[in-house]
C-alpha cells in the first residue's frame, strides 16, 4: 500500500523503544522501591522490556502480581517518587541516529512525544537527552488518566494538528494510533513487533530519509 506523506504535518513519538531504552535504569527504580518495603527484587532491563508501553499499574501487576505486600497505591506512589528522584541523572541511552533524525525531521513537520509514562518521564527524557528544543508538547498518560488513543485525539486537538503520525514499537502503539485514527510508523528497532502499521523501518535514520524524501512512500 502506498502512502501520500505531502499532507503529513506533524509527528508524535512514544519514547520507550522508539527513542532511547531506559530498561536498565527503570529496573533500579522499581528495585529501590521494593527494597524500601522490604521486599526481594533484583529486576534487569530485560525484565522490563516486554512490558515497555503499558501503564505502570499494568507493569506492576506483571512484575509483582500476587507478591505484593503493601497497598497498590502506596507502592505506586512511592515507585513515582524514586523515579523523580533517580532518572534525571540515570537517564537511558538513545537509539543510533536519534538526535541527528531529530534534528533533520524538526526542519519539516512538527514534532512531538507521547508516552504512557510518569507525568515527570518526558520531561527527564528532553533534559537528559538534550532535545527539548525538537518538540512542540509532550503528554503522558500520568498526566491524563486516559487511553493512549485519547492522549493522541487530545494532542491534535490541542495543537491543531491536521494530519498527525504516531511513531512506535509496539502492536499495542499501532491499535491506539489507529483507534485515534491516524497512520502508524512500526519502530523495528524497538521492543515489539506490529503486524499491520502503515509503515515499518528498520533504522531512525532510514525513517528520517523516507520521509524527508518522498511524496509517496509504500508500506
Amino acid at each position: 500500500m502506498t502512502h501520500d506523506i505531502s499532507h503529513i504535518d506533524s509527528l508524535i513519538f512514544d519514547m520507550d523503544g522508539t527513542l532511547w531504552n531506559a530498561t536498565e535504569s527503570y529496573a533500579k527504580v522499581w528495585n529501590a522501591t521494593c527494597h524500601e518495603f522490604d521486599m526481594e527484587a533484583d529486576f534487569k532491563g530485560s525484565d522490563l522490556e516486554h512490558f515497555m508501553g503499558m501503564s505502570i499499574e499494568s507493569i506492576m501487576e506483571h512484575l509483582l502480581g500476587n507478591n505484593m505486600i503493601v497497598d497498590r497505591s502506596t507502592f505506586l506512589s512511592l515507585l513515582g517518587k524514586k523515579e523523580e528522584e533517580m532518572m534525571p541523572t540515570l537517564g537511558g541511552v538513545l537509539y543510533p541516529g536519534v538526535k541527528d533524525a531529530l534534528e533533520r525531521l524538526h526542519g519539516n513537520f512538527r514534532l512531538f512525544m507521547l508516552s504512557n509514562c510518569s507525568p515527570r518521564g518526558l520531561v527527564n527524557f528532553v533534559n537528559y537527552t538534550g532535545t527539548a528544543h525538537f518538540f512542540d508538547g509532550l503528554l503522558t498518560q500520568g498526566e491524563r488518566q486516559v487511553s493512549k488513543s485519547e492522549n493522541l485525539r487530545y494532542m491534535a486537538s490541542k495543537y491543531s494538528l491536521k494530519c498527525p503520525v504516531y511513531v512506535g514499537d509496539t502492536q499495542a502503539d499501532c491499535d491506539q494510533a489507529h483507534e485515534a485514527g491516524m497512520l502508524f510508523v512500526h519502530a523495528d528497532w524497538g521492543f515489539g513487533c506490529c503486524n499491520n502499521a502503515d509503515w515499518r523501518f528498520a533504522t531512525i535514520r532510514d525513517f528520517a530519509c523516507n520521509f524527508l524524501n518522498s511524496e509517496t512512500i509504500t508500506t
